[in-house]
């Protein structure tokens, strides 16, 4: 692998990204990335600070002097100020390389991105090298394992396909105790060492993440040794894995742990969410947005459903998208919840067939408050669920008793006409909640309590007047009609609501498609048809001003503000739509345009995913090796210099 310092800038595309990586804080990360800024220096490589955060260990902060910095922006926020790296300096100052700490940090609101990650990525694309650093509790994936370990909660995260991605990744590999030696002596953080040695410090939790680490870097890093290896037959494509999301306090780590599966199979990850039918024209729930974005950051991709069964409904899904896994996470209902409203999950291992199940347990007392109302949704032909069958059934039996035991007292002045009238409040109200077959059973006792009761003789099921016999004819008949239309249109209510699911997920995969293709020509084509537009262009910025780069339609937008809408999709490139009709809210257009800028936050990880599958040779190696890189000039500090 080329070093740094053997590119010049007229000859990068792409900047590359080398990350130092720790167990925890103070193993020696930042003085790690300043001592490499140091050499690039030495070696003529124009590398400045963008942000290094040295906590006031005298020895780090030494390491700056000697290297050029890009002064940090300052931001104003809730009556403070913090330093954010600024972005628009380095892109003008337009070094060779920059050094950025804390890769996972949340930049403060007000700034160009809101994680550093994305701020870096944006140095890449425009052609600079980028060294960082991180620990490995801000990988995505390990985020919970960390946290079940250490039992501090990581709340900035990295996607592990940005991390995986790195052209070099080193290992600061320090054992326990040397760590806990650090701190002893105040190296680390500053007159805490005793709760720092008896807390998260402790050798067990230390020797741990060190396993984790290096269990995370076989399983995404390239072997060192590249010589050449027999070829083994290409192995089919494996098959995906799909996650229900729920918004269950646990469903974060019920993905991750999808996310981890996922990984080592090599599998794509899948992420559907099951939706009642008459709530898919109201707006996601905050928790859904929140799992939604998790799980782009896995690097997996959403699709919502609509359904009534929820266990039939995914595994529907689960087997049109040819996902063979499933990854549920453990119900927390009491039993005699499960018992009244039966029990998702086993209904789900009872009827998976070749799908193999994996429940997650949960980490916490079942009896925590769920942040959505239980029942969630399922499509015709799935089967209902089994509360609303048996309440189906129930309403058959009971509604024409109690119809009828309410009228007897008044039948010489109501009729058997009044009865029957008011006996297909129960029909329809069968055939509403089960079908046809309830509306049956309800008609045939309507029929036989309504000559019981209300024909001539009384008591008896003997008809005496032809006329009593043809109304009770008339109404079977006439019940039998409306049950079935009533079935009949809570079907085509149902696929309605399967077709709006579907036509969403058309504008989610446009505007994925839209931010990712290289050729936007056939893009820009379907998105016009699509949605009824009068033109689209998609119009990139240059130093001499905006190009026109793919266009569709009728006197398409040449600049940003000649259209009706533009969306930026990624940076200098923004989509310009000219169309007769404003997106009203939760129409199809308007889920498009949401969906694209969804989809723009995610092209900077696809960007990164690219860049990994063209590495020639990448030198990952597990804890306890040497973790030094080979370098085609100059020579790496001494291990025991990175502190």
């Amino acid at each position: 692998m080329n070093d740094v310092s053997s590119r010049g800038p007229a000859h990068r595309h792409r900047g590359r990204l080398r990350i130092y990586l720790g167990i925890a804080p103070g193993v020696g990360k930042t003085y790690a990335m300043l001592t490499e800024g140091h050499r690039l220096v030495d070696q003529g490589v124009d590398t400045v600070i963008g942000l290094a955060e040295t906590h006031a260990r005298h020895d780090t902060e030494a390491l700056l002097r000697g290297i050029g910095q890009v002064p940090p922006r300052r931001i104003l926020h809730g009556g403070s100020e913090f330093e954010e790296l600024d972005v628009d300096a380095v892109l003008a100052r337009q070094p060779a390389a920059v050094l950025v700490d804390e890769l996972a940090h949340s930049c403060v609101p007000g700034s160009r991105h809101e994680q550093r990650w994305e701020d870096v990525a944006e140095l890449i694309d425009a052609g600079i090298d980028v060294v960082t650093a991180m620990n490995i509790a801000h990988i995505d994936s390990l985020a919970d394992k960390v946290e079940a370990m250490t039992g501090v909660t990581t709340r900035e995260t990295v996607p592990d396909s940005v991390v995986a991605s790195a052209d070099r990744i080193d290992f600061i590999d320090i054992s326990p105790e040397q760590l806990q030696s650090r701190i002893a002596e105040g190296g680390v953080l500053r007159g805490t060492t005793g709760q720092l040695l008896t807390g998260y410090f402790t050798a067990d939790r230390l020797a741990a993440l060190r396993e984790v680490a290096g269990q995370w870097l076989r399983d995404h890093g390239r072997p060192r040794d590249s010589s050449p290896r027999p070829q083994a037959p290409a192995a089919p494509a494996l098959d995906g894995v799909l996650v229900a999301l729920t918004g269950d306090p646990e469903a974060e780590h019920v993905l991750r742990r999808a996310a981890r599966i996922a990984d080592s199979l090599g599998a794509p990850l899948l992420g559907v969410h099951v939706r009642e039918p008459s709530g898919l024209d109201s707006p996601d729930p905050a928790w859904l947005a929140g799992q939604r974005q998790l799980l782009s950051r896995l690097g997996g991709r959403f699709t919502e459903v609509a359904g009534i069964d929820v266990a039939a409904t995914v595994l529907e899904f689960a087997r049109d998208s040819g996902a063979h896994q499933l990854v549920l996470g453990a119900s927390r209902r009491s039993r005699l919840e499960e018992l009244l409203h039966g029990s998702v999950i086993n209904k789900t291992i009872r009827t998976a067939g070749s799908v193999e199940v994996h429940v997650i347990p949960a980490r916490r007392g079942r009896h925590e408050h769920r942040a959505y109302p239980r029942r969630i949704p399922a499509l015709w032909p799935p089967q209902l669920p089994v509360p609303r069958r048996v309440a189906a059934w129930v309403v058959a039996i009971v509604a024409p008793v109690a119809i009828t035991l309410a009228l007897a007292p008044v039948r010489s002045s109501i009729g058997l006409g009044g009865a029957l009238l008011c006996d297909l409040f129960g029909v329809v109200g069968a055939a509403l909640l089960g079908g046809v077959m309830p509306a049956l059973l309800a008609t045939a006792l309507s029929v036989l309590l309504a000559d019981y009761f209300f024909t001539a003789p009384v008591h008896t099921f003997r008809v005496a007047d032809w006329v009593d016999l043809i109304a009770l004819i008339t109404f079977g008949g006439v019940a039998i009609v409306v049950g079935g239309l009533v079935d009949l249109l809570t079907r085509q209510g149902l696929r309605a609501a399967r077709s709006t699911a579907e036509a969403r997920n058309v504008a989610r995969l446009c505007a994925d498609t839209l931010v990712h293709q290289d050729d936007l020509s056939v893009s820009v084509d379907t998105i016009r048809g699509a949605f009824a537009l009068t033109s689209v262009a998609v119009l990139r910025s240059t130093p001499a001003g905006w190009s026109l780069e793919a266009a569709s339609g009728t006197q398409p937008p040449t600049e940003p503000g000649q259209g009706t809408i533009d969306v930026g999709i990624g940076p200098g490139r923004v989509l310009a739509v000219r169309t007769d009709r404003a997106p009203r809210s939760g129409d199809l257009l308007d889920t498009f345009l949401a969906e694209l800028r969804t989809a723009t936050q995610r092209s900077l990880r696809s960007e990164f995913d690219r860049a990994a599958s063209q590495l020639a040779s990448r030198a990952i190696a597990p804890p306890g090796a040497d973790t030094r890189f080979p370098r085609k000039s100059g020579s790496d500090p001494p291990a025991d210099a990175i502190r």
